[in-house]
C-alpha cells in the first residue's frame, strides 16, 4: 500500500509538471502571436509621416505636388494665357454726380449700385472694363452679358499685350452671357470646359480675371471653395437674371473678374464669374458664377445661330408652399400653383386655367418652381408636351404646343418708346411728368402690378428730383389719397395746386415702396 502511494504521488506530480509545461508553452506562444500584431515604440515612430498625409480620392491631388509647389500653380499656368481684358466702350447719357466717382456700366451692375439719375444730364463716353476667357483656339471668347450690354466697341487685350476688335456674336440677358470672336494672327490658348453637375460642396475653387483694371492687376488668382451651388432669386444692382442656378465660392472676386473663369482643381472651367454681394463694393467671400453647364447649351445657341430660343407657355407660375397646399386641400407641397395665364397663350389654348396645379411637365414630376422654369425654357418653341395638373381635386392630361419665350416676350412688352399718356398732363408738377402705370409696364420692369402713375420725365433741379424720385419710379398715393391712373393725378394735385406745407407722396421705386415729402416751390 505504501509503495502503491508513493508511484501514485510519483505519478501525480510527473502529470502536473507536464500540463503546468504544456499551458506555459501555450501562454508563451499565444503572447507572441499577440505582440507580433502589436506596434513598438520603435515602429509608431516610424509610421508617424504617413498617418500624417493627407488621404486622397482618386479624382483628387495632394495638397504639395511632387516638385514642392501648390497644385494652384500648374492650374494657373495652363490656364492664365486663355484670361481676356475686355474694354467695351458706349456712349450714354450721365450726370455730373459721376465725376466724383467711378462711373461704367460694369461697376454699377457688379456691385449693386442702382443707376444714378441725379445731377443734369449729359451724353459722354463710358467704359466698361470685365473679364473673359477663350474657349476655341480660332478665337471665341465667353464673358458676361452685363460687360458688353450696350457697348459700340469692344477691345480685346490677350495676355501677350496684343488687342483685337471683338465682334458680338450673340449676347443672352437671361442667363447674363455674351459671345465675342476676334480674328487672331495664329491659334490661341483655349481652356477647357469641365462638368459643373460633378462639383461638391466643399471642392477647390480657383477664380481668374482682372480684378480693379485701372492697377493693372491681370490674371490675378485666388483660391477658395465651392460654398453652396443651385443659388437662384438673385438680384445685382436692381436687375434680375431670368435663369439663376449660381455657384457661390469664397474665392475672392472683385470689380473687373466679372466674365473671367471660375475653374477646378484641374484646371477645367466650371463657371464663369458673375456678381459678389457686398455692402462695400469689395469682395467679402460671397462670389457667384453661372455653372458651365448651364452656359454650354447657350454658347451653342449663340454660335449657330446668334440667339438663344426657348419653350414658352404663357403662366404665371406660383411656389406651393405648405399653407398654401392647405388652403388648397392638397396632399403635398408638389408641384406649381397656376397663378395667372397670359391671354393668346399656348397655355390658355391648351386649357390651363388659373389655380391648376401643374404636377408634371414634359413627363417629368415637378419639384420645384426654379425646376419648372427650367423645363418650360429647355424645350423647344413648337414642340407639343404633355402637361399633367390637380384640378378640383381630380387628375387632368393635357398637351401644350409651345411657343417662343423671345417673340412672346417681345409681343407682350411695350417697345423702347415711352407710350403718349392718356390724358394730358398740361405743365409738370415739382418737376415730373406722368403716364398711367399699366401691367404691360409692370411686365416690362418685372415688377408686381399696382395701379399708380409712373414717372416719364423728371425735370433736374426740381423738388421732386431733389428728394430722391427718378424716372420709371411709380406713384401709389399723393396725401394719402389712391392715385389710380392720370386722370385721378391731374385731379388731386389741382386740389392741393395752392399748398404750401410739405406734400407726402407713397412710391413704389427700385424693387420697394417709400413715403417721400416735398415741399412745393413758389417762383
Amino acid at each position: 500500500m505504501q509503495e502503491f502511494e508513493t508511484v501514485s504521488k510519483d505519478y501525480n506530480y510527473r502529470k502536473g509538471l507536464i500540463i503546468l509545461s504544456i499551458s506555459s508553452l501555450f501562454f508563451i506562444v499565444v503572447g507572441i502571436i499577440i505582440a507580433s500584431s502589436l506596434s513598438l515604440p520603435g515602429k509608431i515612430g516610424a509610421e508617424q509621416p504617413q498617418q500624417a498625409a493627407v488621404i486622397t480620392h482618386a479624382d483628387y491631388q495632394l495638397p504639395v505636388a511632387s516638385d514642392g509647389h501648390s497644385p494652384f500653380v500648374g492650374v494657373a499656368a495652363n490656364v492664365k494665357d486663355a484670361v481676356v481684358n475686355i474694354s467695351a466702350e458706349s456712349i450714354k447719357e450721365g450726370s455730373s454726380f459721376h465725376d466724383f466717382m467711378p462711373d461704367d456700366e460694369f461697376f454699377r451692375k457688379y456691385f449693386g449700385i442702382p443707376e444714378d439719375r441725379e445731377g443734369r444730364t449729359q451724353k459722354r463716353r463710358s467704359q466698361s472694363l470685365g473679364s473673359g476667357f477663350i474657349i476655341s483656339s480660332d478665337g471665341f471668347i465667353l464673358t458676361n452679358n452685363h460687360v458688353v450690354q450696350g457697348a459700340d466697341k469692344i477691345t480685346i487685350r490677350l495676355s501677350d499685350a496684343s488687342e483685337y476688335p471683338a465682334e458680338v456674336i450673340g449676347t443672352d440677358p437671361e442667363t447674363d452671357l455674351a459671345l465675342l470672336k476676334i480674328k487672331p494672327q495664329g491659334d490661341l490658348v483655349a481652356v477647357k470646359l469641365g462638368n459643373s453637375d460633378e462639383i461638391l460642396v466643399g471642392d477647390w475653387a480657383i477664380a481668374i480675371g482682372n480684378p480693379f483694371p485701372q492697377l493693372g492687376l491681370d490674371r490675378t488668382v485666388t483660391v477658395g471653395v465651392i460654398s453652396a451651388i443651385g443659388r437662384q432669386g438673385l438680384t445685382f444692382g436692381g436687375e434680375e437674371v431670368s435663369y439663376q442656378d449660381y455657384i457661390q465660392t469664397d474665392a475672392s472676386i472683385n470689380r473687373g473678374n466679372s466674365g473671367g473663369p471660375l475653374v477646378n482643381i484641374r484646371g477645367e472651367v466650371i463657371g464663369i464669374n458673375s456678381a459678389i454681394a457686398s455692402n462695400t463694393g469689395g469682395s467679402v467671400g460671397i462670389g457667384f458664377a453661372i455653372p458651365i453647364n448651364l452656359a454650354k447649351p447657350v454658347i451653342e445657341a449663340l454660335s449657330t445661330s446668334g440667339e438663344v430660343s426657348r419653350g414658352w407657355l404663357g403662366v404665371q407660375p406660383q411656389e406651393i408652399t405648405k399653407d398654401l397646399a392647405e388652403a388648397l386641400n392638397l396632399e403635398n407641397a408638389e408641384g406649381v400653383l397656376v397663378g395667372n395665364i397670359v391671354p393668346g397663350s399656348p397655355a390658355e389654348e391648351a386649357g390651363l386655367k388659373a389655380r391648376d396645379i401643374i404636377t408634371k411637365f414634359n413627363s417629368k414630376k415637378i419639384t420645384g418652381l426654379h425646376q419648372f422654369r427650367f423645363l418650360v425654357a429647355d424645350a423647344h418653341p413648337k414642340d407639343t408636351v404633355p402637361v399633367e395638373i390637380i384640378r378640383d381635386g381630380k387628375t387632368k392630361k393635357l398637351e401644350v404646343t409651345l411657343g417662343d419665350r423671345g417673340k412672346a416676350l417681345v409681343a407682350i412688352k411695350p417697345s423702347g418708346e415711352k407710350p403718349e399718356p392718356d390724358v394730358k398732363q398740361e405743365e409738370p408738377w415739382l418737376g415730373i411728368r406722368v403716364d398711367t402705370f399699366t401691367k404691360e409696364m409692370a411686365d416690362h420692369y418685372g415688377w408686381d402690378y399696382e395701379p399708380g402713375v409712373i414717372i416719364q420725365e423728371l425735370e433736374p433741379g426740381s423738388p421732386a428730383e431733389r428728394q430722391g424720385l427718378r424716372e420709371t419710379d411709380v406713384i401709389l398715393e399723393i396725401d394719402g389719397n389712391r392715385v389710380s391712373d392720370a386722370k385721378a393725378f391731374n385731379r388731386i394735385i389741382k386740389g392741393i395746386s395752392n399748398r404750401d406745407k410739405a406734400i407726402l407722396l407713397f412710391v413704389y421705386s427700385g424693387g420697394a415702396t417709400r413715403y417721400v415729402a416735398i415741399k412745393p416751390e413758389r417762383g
